[in-house]
């Protein structure tokens, strides 16, 4: 089975949406599914699905800039207790790369080692230092540290209406990554305001949501089940076909 780092270079891009997401693919696809919450500033992802039965979530620290040793020792200990046949999702932090960078390819072996391939989804920011920030880690971090068939760049369409309109876009990068066999895939927008903030308060999964019994109303199941939500798993799943076919 594999794992899927949900990374970001810093937060307010849709990197939890985009584990919570992916999470909710998986088991709503009959999945055995682990989540290791690894922002515990801020565990929405464990806060979020800590009611849902059969999931297997862990809580491991790796937001510790200046102790990167400890955190790999930590996370590669919370992996050995999760069986082999089930699907790991990482909700990273968004200071990840601060601890994490230096340390990418033991992250991955210890993956290997246990029998799981790893996977990267990178949320990304619209700005020149989110971008820079991106080919940082494809050179030195967790997106270099993975083959280019299992990295996604993922473009939050709540910060820009069009990926073109990310610097990364802009300044050739994606055109480089692509290039090289990245992959790449576009979170919608969940709008209005009233619905996203019912959405991210409601705990449970988001299919779950999408139920007639859920606490949305019909109009906002009607929107959110039928349109976003498909959108969102369509998202995710660019990299989790690909990690079933070797």
């Amino acid at each position: 089975m594999s794992i899927f780092y949900s990374s970001g270079c810093k937060g307010g891009t849709g990197k939890s949406l985009t584990s919570a997401v992916l999470a909710d693919y998986l088991i709503a696809s009959g999945l055995p599914v682990a989540i290791i919450e690894g922002d515990l500033g801020q565990p929405d992802i464990a806060q979020r699905f800590k009611e849902v039965p059969g999931i297997a979530l862990r809580a491991v620290n790796l937001n510790r800039a200046g102790a990167a040793e400890a955190a790999v020792i930590k996370f590669a200990e919370a992996l050995e207790g999760l069986g082999s046949d089930t699907e790991i999702v990482v909700n990273l932090p968004a200071a990840a790369g601060d601890t994490l960078d230096t340390m990418a390819g033991l992250l991955i072996e210890a993956g290997q080692s246990l029998g799981h391939g790893s996977y990267v989804y990178y949320s990304l920011g619209h700005q020149r230092t989110s971008s820079e920030s991106a080919i940082r880690s494809l050179r030195e971090g967790l997106l270099g540290a993975v083959a280019p068939e299992r990295r996604c760049i993922v473009y939050p369409l709540f910060l820009q209406p069009e990926s073109e309109r990310f610097d990364f876009v802009r300044n050739g990068a994606r055109a480089a990554f692509l290039s090289a066999g990245g992959l790449e895939a576009a979170m919608p927008a969940l709008r209005p305001e009233s619905l996203v903030d019912k959405v991210l308060s409601l705990p449970g999964t988001f299919s779950d949501l999408a139920k007639p019994e859920s606490a949305l109303t019909f109009g906002e199941r009607l929107f959110f089940g039928r349109q976003w939500l498909p959108a969102a798993h369509q998202c995710v799943a660019t990299l989790y076909p690909a990690s079933h076919q070797e």
